[in-house]
């Protein structure tokens, strides 16, 4: 089988480029599926830059399209170029439809070279997924989106062209739409957005064991000294409810100075602001803040908190979030938003195993935290029913990629 697979450049695959070597973080069902398609079939990766967009964060800094060949990977990867391809003078929002237009051109030309068997294209590439699923008719066109985000629904009722130009690439012709459930809504919008008689799959992703370190990183040493350790793992970006979890820590501190310490694991375009927020209330003592930590030490990082709190706007089945539940966190996150179907899905299947607050409201969740916080009992009994209820829906990521892989080759058997 030949697969054409094209996605965005993810942050958490910069650094697997750039240093030459494949080790890369952060989007777990994209990585896992690129390694299993490189040991397994000729594959012909292209990777777009996307440099726009909420919560763009990228170290990605090459003005021209490069070949990369990675230690861990069997086949060179194509990384094109984003807006820095085009010179100064010309304005980012013409550059950026210049960027989309050079790179739809290059897949397209691509596809017309390699001959896949399979076209497998993300979000990011939407339009030129859309192109090819309507204009050549002999190789499927997968179209795989990581959960739905509010510009999605937007354009299903369009106010301008851009709106009109994507709701026509939703409603294309695709042999298959693969969609991650991560509680946005996925399945009320599939619904709305897609032709009728699509093909679509809708897949949790999966978690890995937990393994944890031989030696605690050191900040987490400090930490496990602490009484009450409340822990946010995630983008600092203002869609993941960063502020509203500083926020609420800093209510919870002036009833409960003595009891509780946040951890803050995660980077983005809102920590600068975010610490400048707790610098100004003068209590920087009960806050660490760390970037990024191997995995194992996430791991550890869940064992010696008390609560994990998730206030993520768009939906909280996110990878973060699967790891709580499979580490039988006691666990905060917001009540559903059914009218766009936000975590209709994730309530469903957690129920009464997780505390529910109204979503951006810092005030109620430090209430929320202030009951967890001192009662034990309530904490280990949610901790119990999370054990419980993941039992019904985790599933591991052996499992979930193979899912994944077997849909695209039965859809390309069913083409031969």
């Amino acid at each position: 089988m030949k697969i054409l697979y094209v996605t965005r450049l993810f942050s958490g695959l910069e650094s697997s480029f750039i240093n030459g070597t494949w080790d890369p973080t952060g989007v777990p069902t994209i990585y896992k599926v690129i390694k299993e398609l490189d040991e397994k079939y000729e594959t012909k990766f292209i990777f777009s830059a996307k440099d726009d967009g909420d919560g763009y964060f990228s170290l990605w800094k090459n003005k021209k399209d490069s070949i990369f060949n990675i230690v861990g990977l069997r086949q060179s990867i194509h990384v094109l170029a984003g807006i820095d391809f085009f010179p100064k003078w010309v304005t980012r929002k013409i550059a950026i439809i210049l960027r989309d237009f050079r790179q739809a051109l290059f897949i397209i030309l691509a596809t017309v070279r390699f001959k896949p068997d399979i076209i497998y294209c993300d979000h990011a590439n939407i339009i030129v997924a859309a192109i090819l699923a309507r204009y050549q008719n002999h190789t499927p066109v997968v179209f795989r989106a990581m959960g739905v985000y509010p510009f999605m629904r937007k354009a299903l009722t369009p106010t301008n062209i851009i709106h009109y130009i994507f709701k026509w690439a939703y409603h294309s012709p695709f042999d298959l739409v693969i969609c991650t459930q991560d509680g946005s809504g996925v399945e009320l919008w599939l619904d709305n957005a897609l032709r009728a008689g699509i093909k679509k799959e809708v897949l949790l992703n999966g978690v890995g064991e937990t393994i944890l370190p031989d030696v605690l990183d050191k900040q987490l040493l400090l930490l496990a000294k602490k009484k009450s350790t409340i822990l946010f793992v995630g983008k600092l970006e203002k869609y993941k409810g960063c502020y509203e979890f500083i926020e609420s820590i800093l209510l919870l501190l002036e009833k409960n100075d003595d009891k509780i310490h946040a951890l803050v694991i995660g980077t983005g375009n809102e920590k600068q602001q975010l610490k400048s927020l707790v610098e100004r209330a003068n209590c920087t003592e009960f806050f660490t803040f760390i970037d990024r930590l191997p995995h194992n030490q996430i791991a550890a990082a869940h064992k010696i908190s008390e609560i994990y709190v998730s206030m993520n706007h768009l939906g909280n089945l996110s990878n973060s979030n699967l790891e709580a539940i499979q580490h039988n966190d006691c666990m905060v996150i917001p009540v559903s938003q059914p009218k766009i179907g936000v975590d209709v899905v994730t309530n469903r299947l957690l129920d009464d195993a997780v505390v529910n607050v109204p979503i951006q409201n810092p005030i109620e969740l430090s209430k929320a935290l202030n009951i967890l916080i001192n009662s034990k009992d309530k904490r280990d009994m949610l901790s119990k029913s999370v054990n419980f209820k993941k039992r019904d829906f985790l599933w591991s990521w052996e499992e979930r990629i193979k899912v994944e892989i077997n849909l695209l080759e039965n859809l390309a058997k069913a083409n031969l």
